[in-house]
């Protein structure tokens, strides 16, 4: 693993807000996104690529990413780790470098690389003055709206946005989106908990992790639109792991429950 972390520590000093971004091969819609976010960032807020493309590829999206980034009063790093782990593997490696790295951290987001969390509500996530522990701007709220997406799509992530936080006792719309903020705390209690999944799955773990520990959760709505640029990394086979893994979430919780 390379992590490129070598500012001057009063640049790491002054960092409050960390938006990791989970990337595996997307040079086209990642500078997109940075470029968009760009005018918009302070100077304490840094964005982490935390990326499991190849060396070349990684190569590809440091540049396009520092391109993007150019003139802005926001700091862009990057982590790579060659070898695709996973979206809650890749997340999770970042908490682990913010937490380390930035002392005054105070929020650690995250959100998707492919350009469907549009701009404008990641900065409504970043700014919104709620001091909970978790806020996920979510698809499923009376003002949220997607796009894009086929109607199978829509049928198949309605259905575990209603089953899994049921079965996890989470009193949440959307428990599978990947838009969210963390305070501090949160993510201490997500690193202390050994992770069961690495997948898409992770988002609900990190929920249910939160839950447990009796922190606050809120939602916001969001516009959320379908990639338009490259194609999709989620393969079938990422799919089936991830239903296996809310099985064994549930059985995580049931055994919790029984230890308490």
């Amino acid at each position: 693993m390379r992590d490129y972390l070598s500012d001057p520590p009063e640049t790491l000093e002054k960092i409050t807000t960390v938006i990791i971004i989970p990337s595996y091969n997307e040079t086209l819609a990642l500078p997109v996104l940075l470029k968009e976010l760009n005018p918009q960032f302070s100077s304490t807020d840094a964005v982490l690529v935390v990326d499991d493309s190849s060396s070349e590829v990684f190569s590809e999206i440091q540049r396009v990413s520092a391109n993007a980034m150019a003139g802005s009063k926001g700091s862009v790093f990057f982590s790579n780790e060659n070898g695709k782990s996973g979206r809650g593997a890749a997340v999770r490696r970042g908490m682990k470098i913010a937490m380390e790295n930035f002392p005054n951290l105070t929020n650690i987001m995250e959100c998707d690389a492919d350009g469907s969390h549009q701009p404008a509500d990641i900065i409504i996530v970043k700014d919104d003055p709620s001091i909970c522990d978790l806020l996920i701007g979510s698809r499923y709220l009376k003002n949220s709206k997607i796009q894009g997406w086929p109607l199978s799509r829509r049928l198949f992530s309605h259905l575990l946005n209603f089953s899994i936080p049921r079965a996890l006792g989470i009193p949440i719309h959307d428990i599978t989106n990947g838009l969210r903020r963390y305070s501090q705390p949160a993510v201490q209690v997500i690193l202390k908990s050994e992770q069961v999944n690495k997948g898409f799955t992770y988002l609900s773990e990190q929920a249910l992790l939160i839950h447990r520990a009796g922190l606050s959760i809120e939602e916001r709505p969001i516009t959320f639109i379908d990639r338009a640029l490259g194609s999709s990394t989620v393969t079938w086979r990422e799919i089936s792991n991830s239903i296996r893994g809310i099985f064994a979430l549930v059985r995580f919780k049931k055994d919790y429950s029984q230890a308490k």
